[in-house]
């Protein structure tokens, strides 16, 4: 190409146009030289800066010695992206930060590093949860990444995690969601990252729909103190815009806005460009000539704000720079949850017409169409604010399953609620999930030949590695992007990874029956797949609201068989009536069918405001057990910097207000969440089932 920009080792500097400005960058160092002048007034941004790549729409949480490849999940190969990086490299792009999903769940994305950095001049940068690093991982990747940074949440592993990245000499920092939860225990993380070698901390604002996440002015005034002292250098996110003027700049931005879409953009898993992680919609692309003529020609919509609270735009336009050179040292980073919702009716015909009727009008990524509106209304179904389609839907028998593998909040609450309002029950409602979220597969055979064939192709598919029972296959899929058919319409990677599926099961005579489920830790499925099921003869409902109020409000409903406590309610019953979860959706709540098995309640525990919990782990189990029977079972661990209790029981309709009342005696504030036990058994129990059903329906004909 006549304009491209000729590649420099990666020891040396790069130089790249901005608007009136030249920048100088070293990718090995993270070096920047900012010159504006009248010699650089002429300049004009040919290429982004900064590219977030979402690598993978896995988040993959489990062990790193998994003998089966479960690492394809995404449209992504090894060679496909580095096409892309490469051509945007020869064109001026400087860095890549690598997110998703979990990058280092990719298969061989060790390999594309080692390939964008013996080739390109970029600078590699990578953000995990750090659940897969490992010593052999670390001397794989040392030699190419300038920096590594860490996403802290609540259940990942990051002290041992920081600890290997210190001992082994490579750059890392920490990205932080700063909420109000947070503040009271801040002073102390940071301190603890401090003691571990932390090079920065990234403070990162909340964009979302859920108001006990945002900050408020004394929160604001309060995280600006604590960064005035902190032992650790903290940078904020752009998406602050001009928030918490008390803490210095070093400059700002790109006068004064965020730069998404202009100095840095977003390449999700499924191929689309978009400005930003929050940003809804996008433009599709396959190559290094896309992106750019994207970025350029749609300008305007990569400018906007994200339709979430949260977003800086529009920010306050900042004076030009004055001229002068400008030296700063530091690197770009990612970071990124599935919004899921599974559903489950008695009747196939009841399923195809809940997937038939969304289908019409659906734009994925984008905010509700007229279809959608009038369909919602007439069902009278209140549409919230910042509602966007999901980027994929698609059904399999009975159950339905609707998609996004980036999302900061529910992204369709109506949809949850028109699934309840059709009969139907939510048996999985997952929002901003970050454990791995899959396609749980199973196939039925006329023989053992076909079975063996189909086992086969699976694995030639590259598609997944699935266990015998019987005549029957079972296992998780990762959900990967697979391109329609000449002629059909492009329905999300989850539709096309079920199309694949689907094919195969045609093409061996085989059944299909499948649900999305989150896999938590290491699944041995030889032993799920010998496991008894759940009792049928009964059921739960549970459901959580933004507030004791909403619960509250839920009392003289569900005809008084519910038990509610502080922001939550559970119900067990031999008939958990849809309208039920329908009521709640109704009333702001988020309602999950379970089955009548063991329950797990995590309770996180932290005290409000200025205040820091100071209870160990070890303290509060002995503090909490006098609240539970003998036969709950009770664990207590760290989860992120809060003491956590996880209780298996029975019986949550008692649990629950013991929890709530432990809370409160205690002077502390509780997050809490309830599964299944043992979900995956029940979900390979509801595909048993469907497979039967669907077999008896076959020798029917």
């Amino acid at each position: 190409m006549e304009d491209a920009i000729p590649l420099p080792s990666r020891d040396a500097f790069r130089p790249h146009a901005l608007d009136g400005a030249l920048l100088w960058f070293h990718p090995r160092t993270g070096t920047n030289v900012r010159w504006d002048g009248a010699e650089t007034r002429r300049l004009t941004r040919r290429a982004p800066r900064v590219a977030l790549f979402g690598i993978t729409n896995r988040c993959n949480l489990t062990c790193s010695f998994c003998s089966r490849d479960r690492d394809a999940g995404s449209e992504w190969t090894v060679d496909g992206a580095f096409d892309v990086l490469s051509g945007l490299a020869r064109r001026g792009l400087l860095e890549v930060a690598f997110g998703g999903g979990e990058p280092l769940a990719f298969a061989g994305f060790d390999e594309l590093l080692a390939r964008l950095a013996e080739r390109t001049g970029l600078a590699l940068h990578v953000t995990t949860n750090g659940t897969l690093l490992t010593e052999r991982r670390l001397r794989a990747l040392a030699p190419h990444v300038g920096e590594i940074r860490v996403s802290v949440y609540r259940d990942t592993p990051w002290e041992d995690r920081l600890e290997l990245l210190a001992a082994a000499g490579v750059t890392f920092g920490v990205n932080v969601l700063a909420t109000p939860a947070l503040l009271p225990s801040l002073p102390a993380l940071l301190a603890r990252l401090a003691q571990l070698g932390c090079r920065d901390v990234a403070l990162l604002r909340y964009v979302g729909l859920d108001p006990h996440n945002h900050l408020r002015r004394d929160d604001e005034r309060r995280l600006a103190e604590i960064l005035a002292d902190s032992p650790v250098r903290a940078r904020l996110s752009v998406c602050f815009g001009d928030r918490l003027e008390p803490v210095p700049r070093l400059f700002e931005g790109v006068d004064g806005d965020c730069g998404a879409g202009l100095d840095f953009v977003t390449i999700t898993s499924d191929r689309t460009l978009k400005a930003c992680s929050f940003q809804k919609g996008g433009v599709p692309v396959r190559s290094a000539d896309d992106v750019l003529a994207a970025w350029a020609a749609e300008r305007a919509r990569l400018l906007g704000p994200a339709p979430l609270p949260g977003c800086a735009r529009p920010a306050r336009r900042k004076a030009r720079l004055s001229d002068g050179i400008r030296i700063w040292q530091g690197f770009s980073g990612n970071n990124s949850g599935d919004c899921v919702l599974v559903g489950r009716f008695e009747e196939l015909d009841d399923a195809r017409r809940y997937i038939d009727d969304l289908l019409p009008g659906w734009t994925p990524g984008a905010p509700y169409g007229k279809e959608w509106q009038s369909l919602l209304e007439r069902e009278g179904i209140r549409l919230d604010d910042g509602e966007v389609a999901p980027d994929s839907i698609a059904r399999v028998g009975r159950s339905v399953m609707v998609h996004t593998d980036m999302a900061v909040d529910d992204d369709f609450p109506s949809l949850r609620a028109l699934l309840w309002k059709r009969g139907g029950r939510a048996a999985y409602s997952g929002v901003h999930e970050h454990d791995p979220v899959e396609i749980v597969a199973g196939l039925r055979f006329e023989d053992a030949a076909s079975l063996e064939a189909a086992h086969v192709a699976l694995m030639v598919d590259d598609l997944a590695v699935l266990e015998r029972r019987g005549l029957d296959l079972y296992g998780p899929v990762s959900i990967r992007g697979a391109s329609p058919s000449a002629g059909t319409p492009d329905l999300g990677a989850l539709h096309g990874t079920i199309a694949q599926l689907e094919a195969i099961a045609q093409r061996h005579g085989a059944l299909l029956a499948a649900e999305l489920a989150p896999l938590l830790g290491e699944v041995h499925w030889p032993h799920v797949l010998a496991a008894r099921p759940p009792s049928a003869d009964r059921a739960r409902l549970w459901a959580s609201f933004p507030d004791a109020g909403g619960a509250a409000s839920m009392a003289d409903s569900l005809d008084g068989r519910a038990v509610i406590a502080g922001r939550y309610l559970t119900m067990t019953s031999t008939r958990i009536p849809a309208r039920y979860g329908f009521q709640i959706q109704r009333a702001g709540g988020t309602a999950e069918w379970m089955d009548g098995g063991p329950i797990r309640l995590s309770a996180v525990f932290w005290r409000s405001r200025d205040e820091t919990t100071n209870l160990e782990p070890a303290a509060l189990k002995v503090a909490l057990r006098p609240y539970l029977t003998a036969e709950d079972e009770l664990a207590t661990d760290q989860a992120w910097i809060r003491p956590r209790a996880t209780v298996i029981t029975g019986e949550p309709g008692r649990v629950l207000p013991a929890l709530v009342d432990f809370a409160r005696g205690h002077g502390l504030e509780m997050w809490l969440d309830a599964a299944p036990r043992d979900r995956i058994v029940s979900v390979i129990a509801r595909l048993e089932d469907d497979l039967a059903r669907a077999q008896r329906a076959a020798r029917a004909k």
